[in-house]
């Protein structure tokens, strides 16, 4: 059976074994399920605690891994802190997850100076339900993962419930572009020092028929799907852009952030249009004396990491069109300071997840790290998911300069509609 990496912790499976693994029973035609497991938030558990601790948590999920599914289930590296697991059993597989689940949630794993519980999210698949090829079946199963992931973690989702809301879903988005009904809310954001308001942040909604509203996070991943994100850029972008005139019009200009996606950028034509409307807002601000534009487009690593020379270039033609730029979500995933180097980032959003633990002396470190970098480069930085008067005085005390949260402020007022597309 081929092995994983000779670096590699465990000694299990590798990616390239367990595809074949896949395919191979579906050649047979032989019913089967497959589970994708992640440890929740291992990159901090890598990042404070060390390579040693890291690797001696995924043995350990191994371990449970394989005396919970028993012998006759596959169990591999799938990347990172994940984990694939090829069984035979499908009708009992949702209380196979939730005994994986409880177990591992259970589970204590001693280090040097404390006790660390650790969790773990599941995307859940079966052969031939959720995908007739390899491919499908494993995008099937990653895309439960996310849904589990983003959904709080420390859950099971079944790709059969993925695949359910997507269609249904994606029906509801095309009618929306179609008939204009996304629309853009904004939360305040706040300057530690001065208390005051000084920027605020563009939120894309989707308006129902029926007048609910629903946040980007019910939308955005079947936006992914259908390949419809950089509409909804295109669209925020453009409301946003006018809702910077009217604020330079009432003297009372505050700072926009906006996000975009690598979907956007792969679209030229896309972003030629909307520089031209950039260009023609800039001249508006130098008019009003305002020579450096109020408009930040803020991007994840996840968009830089998909084409990062191509991503570059098109970014470029942003800063060099008077727009600033924000690296958001920073702390999330494998956070690299190599994109502060190669991009003139203004701003530097640290992800609301890390924040909130930031009453964890660990925690606490590694933010005034951050912090200490981002004012040798001259980055502002901003925490996002401030809730409570505890945390927003660790991260003033910790010298970050902007906040953004509930505690200042939900995305408020009536969303205005986006502006209509060429």
């Amino acid at each position: 059976m081929p092995m994983s990496d000779p670096g590699d912790p465990v000694s299990i499976p590798s990616r390239a074994a367990l595809q074949q693994t896949v395919a191979t029973r579906m050649e047979l035609g032989q019913r089967f399920g497959v589970i994708l497991c992640d440890i929740d938030r291992f990159k901090l558990i890598n990042y404070s605690l060390g390579r040693e601790f890291a690797d001696r948590v995924l043995r350990q999920m191994a371990e449970v891994l394989r005396e919970v599914l028993g012998e006759d289930a596959t169990v591999g590296r799938w990347g990172g802190p994940e984990f694939l697991c090829v069984i035979n059993e499908t009708r009992r597989v949702d209380a196979l997850v939730e005994r994986l689940r409880q177990r591992i949630e259970r589970l204590v794993i001693l280090s040097k100076t404390s006790r660390i519980h650790i969790t773990a999210s599941f995307g859940v698949a079966s052969f031939p339900e959720d995908g007739g090829g390899p491919a499908d079946l494993l995008n099937a199963v990653e895309a439960a993962l996310y849904h589990a992931k983003v959904s709080g973690r420390n859950r099971a989702v079944r790709a059969t419930t993925v695949q359910k809301r997507l269609l249904g879903m994606g029906a509801a988005l095309e009618a929306a572009l179609h008939e204009q009904r996304i629309v853009t809310a904004y939360q305040p954001i706040v300057d530690l020092r001065s208390g005051q308001v000084v920027a605020e942040e563009a939120l894309a909604r989707m308006l129902l028929p029926n007048g609910q509203i629903l946040a980007a996070e019910e939308f955005i991943e079947v936006s992914q799907h259908l390949q419809l994100t950089y509409k909804i850029d295109q669209s925020v972008i453009r409301t946003t852009l006018d809702r910077c005139m009217a604020s330079l019009r009432d003297n009372a200009p505050l700072v926009h952030f906006v996000n975009i996606s690598a979907d956007l950028l792969r679209h030229p034509e896309v972003v030629q249009d909307l520089l031209g409307l950039i260009n023609t807002y800039c001249e508006a601000c130098q008019s009003h004396g305002n020579a450096h534009g109020t408009l930040v487009l803020e991007l994840t690593e996840r968009e830089l990491f998909a084409d990062s020379r191509n991503v570059r270039d098109l970014l470029m033609d942003f800063v060099h069109a008077g727009i600033k730029l924000a690296l958001d979500d920073f702390g999330r995933g494998y956070s690299s300071f190599q994109y502060l180097a190669d991009l003139p980032f203004s701003f530097l959003k640290l992800e609301g997840g890390l924040v909130n633990r930031i009453h964890e002396p660990t925690v606490r470190a590694i933010i005034q790290g951050i912090q200490r970098i981002a004012e040798e480069l001259k980055i502002t930085t901003l925490a996002e998911g401030v809730e409570t008067v505890e945390t927003a005085a660790i991260v003033k005390d910790l010298g970050i300069d902007w906040a953004q949260g509930f505690l200042y402020g939900r995305a408020c007022g009536r969303p205005s509609p986006a502006a209509r597309e060429p």
